[in-house]
């Protein structure tokens, strides 16, 4: 096993994690694993407890003999892992690992979308919900077409991904007892789009560590 660089991800230190992070891809990939990486970007803090700075680099690999795919790969201050690039930009990408990483310590668990929480008095209704949270920020715009996508228990709340549309656009709505939102990126599957809503609200959260320096 490579071993982990004594300090966090740095740019003075970036060789060091490149090489770690080669390291682990060649435990995970094996014969598919990378020679190169692209340039990393660095992220010094991470809203989760107990994780911190983290850097990501790019990278192609043919994991099933049909041509290279373009992946992102993550360690540092977190538990390392890859993933599918998705076409998205760093920030994006780093957000993704954010909403696994909640996923994987919160243990939340992928539920049948009819599934009804203990708070719940009546069936969830998924067009009432979208209906909700539009009315909010574009009353005028008309909703069609709304159906569950995917559902998730999260310490015994219930996060709804709906797939539908919004004035004819097709969007991911997040709703029901997660953080309300929309995604354009329904060529995601909604797993991945849940994780990304996820990971941004994370990062909209008020950072503890500016808040205790002042």
């Amino acid at each position: 096993m490579t071993p982990l660089p004594a300090k966090p991800p740095h740019d003075d230190n970036i060789h060091e994690w490149k090489d770690y992070a080669l390291g682990y891809l060649s435990e995970q990939l094996r014969k598919a694993a990378p020679s190169v990486l692209a340039k990393p970007v660095v992220f010094p803090r991470s809203p989760l407890d107990g994780e911190g700075a983290t850097v990501i680099f790019e990278f192609a690999a043919d994991r099933a003999d049909r041509g290279e795919e373009p992946y992102f790969v993550v360690v540092g201050q977190t538990e390392s892992n890859y993933y599918p690039r998705y076409d998205l930009h760093a920030e994006e990408a780093f957000e993704l690992h954010l909403g696994t990483r909640f996923m994987l310590v919160m243990g939340v668990a992928q539920v049948d979308g009819a599934a009804q929480s203990n708070q719940e008095t009546k069936p969830y209704d998924p067009e009432e919900d979208v209906r909700r949270i539009v009315s909010r920020v574009a009353p005028d715009k008309p909703v069609d077409a709304i159906e569950t996508a995917a559902t998730f228990d999260v310490d015994g709340q219930l996060h709804t991904v709906l797939r539908g549309t919004i004035a004819g656009e097709a969007v991911y709505i997040m709703g029901r007892d997660a953080p309300p939102g929309f995604s354009r990126r329904v060529d995601l599957p909604p797993q991945v789009a849940y994780r990304l809503h996820i990971g941004h609200v994370l990062r909209l959260e008020p950072d503890h560590e500016d808040e205790n320096r002042e």
